[in-house]
C-alpha cells in the first residue's frame, strides 16, 4: 500500500484502527502534505459518531491522529482546523451525538476559505479606501505575503462575520 492511500484510509476511516496504524507506520513521517483534509471527512465523522458507528475514543483518537501529522494539509481552512482540534481534546466528554450532529452541519455550511478570502479582500480594500486603517496601506496581498499572522486573524474575523450573518438568516445563534 503506498502512503497516500494509507492517509486517505485515515481520513475516512473506512477500516477498524489495527489495519491503519501498521500501514501508516511502515511510512517515515514527512513534512511534505500529501493529502488534504477536508470537511467532508470531518463531518463523516461526526456523523458516524451520531449513527453509533464510532464511540467518543474513536473520534478523538482519529482527531489525533490527523491533527498530529505535517503530511495531511487543511487548505487554511480555519473553521476545520478548529474543529478537529476541539475533536482531538481529551476532556471531549461534552460530545453528545445531538451536539455532533450540529457540528457536522454547521461545518458543512460554514464559509471556505475561498469564500472567508474572497470576503477579505473586500472588507480590506474598503477599509483602506475609507482611511479605516489610518495610515496603514498595504494591500491584502502584502498582508498575506508579509504577515500571515494578520493575514489569518483578518481571515477569521471575516469568517466570524459570515457565520455570523449566515446564523442571522437561519435565525440558528449557536
Amino acid at each position: 500500500m503506498e502512503r497516500k492511500s494509507a492517509l486517505y484510509e485515515l481520513l475516512e476511516l473506512k477500516k477498524p484502527w489495527h489495519e491503519i496504524l501498521p500501514a501508516l507506520d511502515r511510512f517515515e513521517r514527512d513534512s511534505i502534505p500529501l493529502v488534504i483534509l477536508e470537511r467532508r471527512h470531518v463531518a463523516s465523522i461526526l456523523r458516524r459518531y451520531c449513527d453509533g458507528d464510532l464511540n467518543r475514543d474513536d473520534v478523538e483518537r482519529w482527531a489525533n491522529l490527523v491533527a498530529s501529522r505535517d503530511d495531511i494539509d487543511y487548505n487554511s481552512d480555519v473553521a476545520l482546523r478548529e474543529r478537529l482540534l476541539e475533536l482531538a481534546l481529551p476532556a471531549n466528554s461534552q460530545l453528545t451525538r445531538e451536539r455532533a450532529g450540529r457540528s457536522a452541519a454547521a461545518l458543512i455550511e460554514a464559509p471556505t476559505a475561498k469564500a472567508v478570502e474572497a470576503a477579505a479582500r473586500v472588507l480590506h480594500d474598503e477599509a483602506l479606501s475609507y482611511g479605516w486603517f489610518g495610515k496603514y496601506r498595504k494591500s491584502y496581498d502584502e498582508l498575506a505575503a508579509t504577515d500571515s499572522i494578520g493575514k489569518y486573524e483578518f481571515d477569521g474575523l471575516v469568517e466570524r462575520m459570515l457565520i455570523a450573518a449566515r446564523q442571522a438568516e437561519t435565525g440558528d445563534n449557536q
